[in-house]
């Protein structure tokens, strides 16, 4: 038989005060209580997700797609850098701030004194450009050093970008790295120009941010939903799919994460179990971590120096979750037919001498 909606309630949320011990603003555990969620033989549990809002109170450049490696071949020993944490207007601000974290750590790297000086020169994309004008958005400089930065040949300074540390190749336009192991595969091209002055050139148009969208998770909730293995794992690389408990995702605008349905069935999940006493909704990006942290991470901050923003800060959200029985099917139960009885009802003591339902005619008293 066709579905048929015997139920619907609206569920509305704040995560952003009222919350348990256990709760964050952007894990939010739902107590449903007394409210709690019933359905029937025959009948399912779904949730849709009507209405979401939030403040984008992340950076776009965050913990996930910041970090680069520069490793010297010669010695096989390295550092980690990273861009700065922020939002970035233009191409060109990245573009700047790049050739002045990748030179710092390069001069770190080669031991310089501290007295040495790099400038950045010839950095594009233009600042006098934009993302849609004309440019390949490609990222490239010079590094001046005001004296010798002991080089001494192309190749034996790298920088890469592993996947394992997250999106940084898509941010500066690198090759990824897949293997944590590897030491020789550089992501970008530096080359050595002079004894005081390298030349970086990266490989892809650069990009701004890496999360468009968010995604709301109804964590540990049996449904029908499925979801490629990448969206699960940043290092996953197999082809196939999984049980999902993505709820739905979100468009990440400049100022506001916002989300309202057309037509009630854009994002929906169709749940497995008969009961729902708690809701567990945690927001996630496109690799199911935590928001402007490495998976795993017990930060409670996206962006910022303090180090409460999802219990005492503004990191939280507001929905509307529609709630629908839905009756899929009639369910016919087992009716067994009454007995016959052979005896006339004058010879029939049962009401007189209850045998737990026995004809007791002629067994004498007490038996």
């Amino acid at each position: 038989m066709a579905e048929n909606i015997v139920n619907s309630y609206n569920l509305f949320i704040d995560s952003s005060t009222g919350r348990d011990n256990a709760s964050k603003g952007d894990n939010y555990h739902l107590h449903l209580g007394n409210a709690g969620i019933t359905c029937e033989a025959g009948q399912f549990i779904r949730l849709t997700l009507n209405n979401f809002t939030m403040h984008k109170t992340f950076s776009d450049i965050h913990a996930n797609n910041s970090r680069f490696v520069v490793r010297d071949t010669s010695n096989n020993t390295s550092r980690t850098g990273n861009l700065t944490h922020q939002n970035y207007l233009t191409l060109n601000a990245l573009a700047e701030n790049f050739a002045t974290q990748l030179g710092n750590e390069i001069k770190a790297l080669k031991g310089l004194a501290g007295g040495v000086i790099v400038t950045p020169n010839a950095v594009l994309p233009s600042h006098t450009g934009s993302v849609g004008g004309t440019s390949n958005n490609i990222i490239s400089f010079t590094l001046t050093y005001s004296s010798n930065h002991n080089i001494a040949a192309t190749g034996d300074v790298i920088c890469q970008m592993f996947e394992a540390d997250g999106e940084a190749y898509e941010i500066l336009g690198g090759n990824r790295i897949e293997s944590s192991t590897d030491t020789t595969t550089p992501s970008i091209t530096i080359t050595v120009t002079s004894a005081t002055v390298l030349t970086v050139q990266c490989l892809y148009p650069a990009q701004r941010h890496t999360t468009s969208f968010i995604y709301l998770r109804g964590s540990g909730i049996p449904n029908t939903s499925i979801e490629s293995t990448s969206l699960n794992d940043i290092t996953n690389h197999r082809t196939d799919t999984m049980d999902s408990d993505i709820l739905a995702r979100i468009e990440v605008d400049v100022e506001y994460c916002n989300y309202e349905a057309q037509t009630g069935r854009e994002y929906f999940m169709n749940v497995k179990q008969k009961q729902l006493n708690t809701l567990n909704l945690r927001l996630t990006d496109a690799k199911n971590r935590p928001l402007g942290r490495a998976f795993g991470a017990n930060s409670n901050t996206a962006t910022g120096t303090g180090t409460a923003q999802s219990t005492l800060g503004n990191l939280s959200f507001s929905a509307v979750i529609r709630v629908d029985i839905v009756q899929q099917r009639q369910v016919k139960e087992l009716e067994t037919k009454p007995l016959t009885h052979t005896t006339a009802a004058r010879f029939d003591n049962v009401l007189a001498q209850p045998k737990f339902g026995r004809d007791a005619y002629g067994s004498g008293v007490g038996r």
